[in-house]
Parts: structure tokens; C-alpha cells; sequence
């Protein structure tokens, strides 16, 4: 199977772990503070990276390549981790304050901040990306945004918070070669528990019977969404560029809708199908190599 595509179909799957994670966020966050849901969940993947890793690591079934710098993956890590503490907390403190479907919209933002962030760097999308991003973004505000759209403090926290997810994924990226994907996961999420931790310890009151209670949405965002889904992207960003990949990421938002209306009772109606659906044409066709189509077809004519 072609490495691109390989590639795409993870993220692809990631999106699927990200927009369910949507629902288990939202349940979470009945019993616990927005810093000690993140302690939770960031320990919860730590443990389980730990054990993925010892696994990996003495089976001979699966091919575990040894062949990568440590000192590069805990760097990454370390420096991934500080980053997306900011991204998650951001957004996790913004939904107290403006509603999922404001917030949904606003974090798809990053898909947009990216090639922006990218042109700083000398990197220029092309026309179909950036058309594509348009079309993505006009499809997420169809789907998510219902009345008027007024900014307020959760607003500015979750658009903050989209920027940082933004550089986040730029960093993995940059990270992402010639280094374990497992145990720089297992870095970031360490970072992101303990200086969360530090947080929740001056801000909230850490009550561990509010964690019981929340074990189940505890242990799908750490397990799944934290330890399975952000490792898959790091992989995926190996052999995929940066702006593509935000793009695929960014159906989280219609798996959302989906896993909403199956487990919440949350119907989709006639406006959300239709912003659903220019999503997932904007994903696909960003994923069409047209340029290589016509150069093929220039030189039949010819």
C-alpha cells in the first residue's frame, strides 16, 4: 500500500476516535474541572503508551523499529507536550463558557491557521488546498453554527486554543522523523498530566471519587483518543504533509454529529448534512493528486 495512503486511512480512523471522544469529553466534564479531566486522561494514556511500548518492544510478532534517537523523541516530546497543554486546557476551559457547536467550529480553525502559520516559513499551499480549506470551512460553519454567532470569552479561549493546536501539528510534523512514535507520545502526555497537575493543584480541588465516576469517559479519552489517536498522527505525519493531514483530522467534527445523533439521540438535520457533506468532499478532493491527472492526460493528447 502506497505510504500516502496508508497514512491517510490512519488519520482517517483517528478522526473516527476524535469526533466519539467528542461525546465521552462532554459526560466528563459533568463531575470534574477542566485541568483535572486533562490530569486524568494524560496519565491514563501514559500508563497505557508505557505498557503498548513493553508489548512492542518483547514481541516478536510485530516489527518494533528500534532504529530512531532517543534524544530527538523525548525533545519532540517534551516540547509537543508543553504546547498541547495549552491547546487542550484552552479548550477544555472555553466549552464552560460558549456552546460544542461554536466551539466545534472555531477549533476546525486550525486547518486554517496551518498553511497561514506555514507561509511564515516559506511554505505556500497551492490553489487546491487553499479552495479546499475554504470549501471545509464553509461546510463547518453549515454544520455547527445554529442562530447568531456571537464572540465572547469562551470564543477567544477556543480560537486561542485552535492556534495552539495548530503549531502543535507543525511540530509533531517537524518531529516526526527519526523518532519512536510511542514513546514520544508517552513524553508529550507525561508533560501535559504533570503540568496540568501542577495547575489543578492551585485552581481546582482534585476529588478522586468525581474521578471514579468518570472512569469511563477517563479511560476512552486517555486510551483511545490520548494514547491511540494522537500516536496514530504522529505516524501519519511521516509520510504526509501537514496541511493534508489537518484536513483529514478536521472530519472529527462530522464524526462528532454522527456518534452524537447515534448515542445522544442528537438528529442530524437538513443543513447539517450538507455542511457534513462538503466536508468530507473538501478531505477527499484535497487527497486527488489533479496535477499529476492533468499532466498525464497532456501527454495521451500530445
Amino acid at each position: 500500500m502506497n505510504r500516502k495512503l496508508r497514512a491517510s486511512i490512519m488519520l482517517f480512523i483517528t478522526a473516527i476516535i476524535w469526533g466519539l471522544a467528542f461525546v465521552a469529553q462532554a459526560a466528563g466534564m459533568e463531575h470534574l474541572g477542566p485541568y483535572t479531566f486533562t490530569v486524568s486522561r494524560s496519565f491514563v494514556a501514559c500508563i497505557f503508551l508505557l505498557i503498548t511500548h513493553i508489548i512492542f518492544k518483547k514481541s516478536k510478532i510485530i516489527n518494533y523499529d528500534d532504529n530512531y534517537s532517543l534524544k530527538r523523541t523525548v525533545k519532540g516530546g517534551m516540547i509537543c507536550g508543553v504546547v498541547f497543554t495549552l491547546a487542550i486546557n484552552l479548550q477544555q476551559i472555553g466549552l464552560i463558557y460558549t456552546t460544542t457547536g461554536k466551539a466545534g467550529f472555531i477549533t476546525a480553525l486550525y486547518i486554517v491557521f496551518i498553511p497561514i502559520i506555514g507561509l511564515f516559513f516559506g511554505k505556500k499551499p497551492d490553489f487546491k488546498i487553499i479552495l479546499c480549506i475554504i470549501v471545509a470551512m464553509a461546510g463547518t460553519y453549515i454544520m455547527s453554527i445554529k442562530g447568531e454567532f456571537k464572540i465572547n470569552r469562551g470564543d477567544i479561549e477556543v480560537l486561542l486554543s485552535a492556534f495552539m493546536f495548530a503549531v502543535h501539528m507543525m511540530l509533531m510534523s517537524r518531529f516526526s522523523n527519526n523518532t519512536n512514535s510511542i514513546i514520544f507520545s508517552l513524553v508529550q502526555f507525561f508533560v501535559c498530566g504533570l503540568l496540568s497537575l501542577i495547575i489543578a493543584t492551585f485552581k481546582e480541588t482534585i476529588d478522586m471519587n468525581m474521578i471514579l465516576k468518570s472512569y469511563v469517559t477517563i479511560l476512552y479519552v486517555g486510551i483511545l483518543s490520548s494514547g491511540v489517536g494522537f500516536t496514530i498522527q504522529i505516524m501519519a505525519l511521516k509520510d504526509l504533509d501537514t496541511v493534508i493531514a489537518s484536513m483529514i483530522s478536521s472530519l472529527e467534527s462530522v464524526f462528532g454529529a454522527v456518534f452524537g445523533w447515534i448515542i445522544l439521540g442528537q438528529v442530524m438535520n437538513e443543513r447539517e448534512i450538507l455542511g457534513a457533506s462538503l466536508i468530507f468532499v473538501a478531505t477527499l478532493v484535497a487527497q486527488v493528486p489533479l496535477q499529476k491527472i492533468f499532466v498525464r492526460k497532456r501527454k495521451k493528447a500530445h
